[in-house]
């Protein structure tokens, strides 16, 4: 099977997948007790106010036409409109995707290199002190809760020490020394957990594949051990590597949400938490479809990079 046809059949896989989050998501948020109206309108709102926005959005009809009516606009490419703001999902989703995106990727440019280097030395260190400082550091990583990092980092860098700006967002072509200022906390925070999960992760690849034959084979032959470590060991142990990244995406989503939240950034992620706490139907609906499609579009892609990486994985 090429390429072509295997993308596009697993893009309609994607279809029933989406279906299915959209409908686990919709009846969950109506299952809340609550109503987004008495919280937008406060404590104690008029009768004849709550009724009329109520009727006005739709909220007093069945749940099934409210579903089919929800899912009629997004086939039509509309995500709903914010009850809060009173605007649409993707205008709101398009003002805040660049903090996002640049908290992600920065985090995934500093994680990615750092956790192949200390894998991989760990892993030429194998039950050796390295091995060990690697392997404390990365079980640390992975035991700190990204909140309490958060929090940690703002104490100690802004309050105590008073190096960095406690939060905030400025886009970096506006100011770039500031700019880089405010990001280095909450990268930091969505970077560590990231970096131990890779680190570790590349480190059982490497010693798994540096036990293997060929390996003996080729310092048996004298060939340098780096280019051992580096050209062959590393090269096979990618594969289980590139599945952890291409999961990893849901996780940084996930972490966005705490880190934008905790440094007052304004990207999708702290959308997405006030959204929640405020019952947003309409942008609690848009950004889960938005956040299942890209993290579909994350494993795919990792599924292509297989064949890349070792030709004799095939598409079928």
């Amino acid at each position: 099977m090429s390429m072509y046809r295997y993308t596009a059949r697993r893009l309609l896989q994607m279809i029933p997948v989406l279906l299915g989050v959209f409908t686990l998501t919709f009846v969950m948020m109506h299952s809340l007790p609550g109503n987004p109206v008495r919280i937008y309108l406060g404590l104690n709102p008029s009768k004849e106010l709550a009724d009329q926005l109520i009727h006005q959005y739709g909220f007093d009809r069945p749940l099934w036409q409210q579903y089919l009516d929800y899912l009629g606009r997004i086939l039509h490419g509309n995500l709903g409109e914010s009850f809060m703001r009173k605007r649409p999902v993707a205008d709101l989703m398009m003002e805040r995707i660049a903090p996002t995106l640049t908290l992600m990727g920065l985090s995934y440019a500093i994680a990615l290199p750092i956790s192949i280097l200390l894998g991989v030395y760990a892993a030429s260190r194998h039950n050796q002190l390295g091995d060990h400082v690697s392997r404390f550091l990365g079980l640390v990583g992975l035991s700190t809760p990204n909140f309490w990092l958060g929090l940690m980092l703002i104490f100690l860098l802004a309050l105590e020490f008073q190096w960095l700006p406690a939060s905030g967002y400025v886009p970096f072509a506006q100011a770039p020394v500031e700019s880089t200022k405010r990001l280095i906390m909450p990268v930091i925070t969505l970077a560590t957990a990231q970096t131990a999960t890779l680190m570790r992760m590349t480190r059982s690849s490497m010693v798994e594949e540096l036990s293997q034959d060929y390996v003996q084979t080729a310092r048996a032959y004298g060939l340098p051990e780096r280019r051992i470590l580096l050209k062959h060991a590393f090269r096979n142990a990618l594969l289980p590597l590139v599945t952890i990244i291409g999961l990893q995406l849901s996780f940084l989503l996930d972490g966005s949400v705490i880190a934008e939240k905790i440094f007052a950034i304004p990207g999708i992620g702290r959308l997405f938490f006030t959204g929640m706490t405020h019952q947003d139907y309409g942008v609690i609906m848009g950004l889960t479809l938005i956040f299942a499609f890209l993290f579909l579009m994350g494993v795919l892609l990792t599924d292509l990079a297989y064949a890349y990486i070792d030709p004799r994985i095939r598409y079928d």
